[in-house]
């Protein structure tokens, strides 16, 4: 299988943004789970193959009306779905491994954007306010996910508690 070249741009790409395509194509959309429930009946979730494709429209954002409609059932039987601990973690882990691509993708971005806002300020790179605009909500909210992940780890670590003795001596908080 070849990759196909894409065409030429008409003029060079800054040097800051050129990566961010390729990190694109390898990355799948977030509406594509990478699953397919056609494959088996149990994927080790203890989930039907119905039930699977439920769980992965719910997680791209199918309301459950029309998710229970796709896998052709009532739409009762989708509430009652919806209740049950399996499935209710097949979407949770779902819509994680979604916010996980996001994350890669937006931390690719975000060293591009710092990048691109340096080479402008210094007078490198021509300055345009939609390109400074992109830039900027790209580190904005790299800086965000930065923060609360670090609040994250820093609240998993209060819930551990204090070191026990045998660290006294190399630890200290």
């Amino acid at each position: 299988m070849s990759r196909r070249k894409p065409p030429a741009p008409a003029s060079p790409a800054p040097p800051a943004l050129t990566l961010l395509p390729a990190v694109v194509e390898v990355v799948p959309p977030v509406a594509d789970s990478g699953r397919n429930s056609d494959e088996a009946e149990d994927d080790g979730e203890g989930l039907s193959a119905r039930e699977i494709r439920f769980c992965d429209l719910l997680a791209t954002g199918t309301t459950p009306r029309e998710a229970a409609t796709q896998v052709g059932i009532s739409e009762r039987s989708g509430r009652r779905w919806r209740q049950k601990l399996a499935i209710i973690a097949a979407t949770r882990s779902r819509l994680n491994d979604s916010i996980s691509v996001g994350r890669s993708i937006l931390a690719c971005g975000f060293a591009q954007a710092a990048t691109a806002l340096v080479a402008m300020a210094s007078g490198g790179e021509p300055a345009d306010s939609s390109r400074i605009a992109a830039c900027r909500a790209i580190t904005s909210g790299a800086i965000e996910l930065i923060e609360a992940d670090v609040e994250a780890r820093l609240s998993a670590l209060e819930q551990q508690g204090p070191p026990g003795p045998g660290l006294r001596g190399r630890w200290r908080p």
